[in-house]
């Protein structure tokens, strides 16, 4: 039996037992914590994050020019629609935000409650029943917080592939654009005119500043983690639709550099480990010579663990206008 004067603290399906004066301490905060219905957290997130109207009339939306086209016979340019929209994604931002918090107020919750029913329990309050009715509820409070922790996780991937893909993929098929078939008058050229790697820069600053204002810092920072790897692996497949000369693979690496270093700056994910792949082609493009690759492969590769298959290390030789196809179905990888 219960100690007498115990009372129950519930929410969300969830029953805590407590003491009468832990429950005035504690009582209120669980209500609080648990109450919050995941159900409509989760259903804001999945009205997902709109783009506005220009980016609706740049992707060729018709609704979008539909909008348009009413604004100006009324004379007018109607910002209802983009008001909305901005509200929209302020709606969305704040959500993520609030499952964050719920998922970690429910850990803090968790730890708080742990810590003093153990004291309670040790000091004979209870029995075994009571302790194991405690360690379930104390369970289920971990599941909740880890339920809001998927959500939030859905949310995120939600935001970088409504809003962050549809922007950066088009900035990053720009570099198919640029020439890397190119002699030394064209490189010093794009030495003192940046053909690509510095707008991209500039573009992605100013998108993901939006998101840096409105999401707390664990949360932009887990989205520009995924950002970092939605570049990685694009630009990965563009550089596989390129050609490049010896110069342009040292235009290429050249531009890696950069657009690892900057990204390094915005997210305290380490990002080795997302741009190793382009890293080694970048490597393979800067060859002077199609065997010189076995000087980086094998028993000579030293601390270096390819990320490339034998397949994919002759496939980026073969990029390289230069060298000979025989050459490299030659090579002994």
């Amino acid at each position: 039996s219960w100690p007498e004067g115990w009372a129950c603290a519930t929410g969300s399906g969830l029953m805590l037992l407590c003491p009468p004066d832990w429950l005035a301490l504690f009582g209120t905060k669980t209500r609080c914590a648990l109450s919050v219905p995941r159900e409509v957290l989760c259903t804001k997130l999945k009205l997902g994050f709109p783009a506005t109207t220009f980016q609706d009339i740049q992707r060729g939306v018709t609704s979008a020019v539909n909008i348009m086209h009413s604004s100006l016979q009324q004379g007018k340019f109607d910002t209802k629609g983009i008001e909305s929209t901005d509200e929209a994604k302020q709606s969305f931002l704040v959500t993520l935000n609030n499952v964050e918090v719920c998922s970690e107020n429910i850990m803090t919750l968790k730890k708080t409650l742990e810590s003093d029913c153990a004291k309670l329990l040790s000091q004979g309050f209870g029995g075994e029943q009571a302790e194991a009715k405690i360690d379930s509820c104390l369970a289920d409070m971990a599941a909740v917080s880890n339920k809001f922790r998927d959500l939030l996780q859905e949310g995120l991937g939600e935001l970088n592939s409504t809003a962050v893909k549809p922007q950066v993929k088009p900035w990053i098929n720009l570099f198919l654009s640029v020439s890397h078939n190119i002699e030394e008058e064209e490189f010093n050229d794009y030495e003192a005119n940046d053909p690509w790697v510095q707008q991209f820069i500039i573009n992605l600053e100013q998108q993901m500043a939006e998101f840096k204002a409105g999401l707390s810092p664990v949360i932009y920072d887990s989205l520009s983690s995924l950002t970092t790897s939605l570049i990685a692996i694009e630009l990965e497949k563009v550089v596989l639709k390129s050609t490049f000369s010896r110069l342009g693979g040292l235009q290429f690496d050249k531009e890696l550099r950069s657009l690892i270093a900057y990204l390094t700056t915005v997210t305290t994910w380490t990002i080795r480990d997302k741009f190793a792949r382009l890293s080694q082609m970048a490597t393979i493009l800067n060859l002077e010579r199609v065997t010189e690759i076995l000087d980086y492969w094998g028993p000579n590769s030293g601390p270096l663990t390819w990320r490339l298959t034998p397949a994919e290390v002759r496939q980026v030789l073969a990029l390289r206008i230069d060298f000979r196809s025989e050459d490299i179905k030659r090579l002994r990888l």
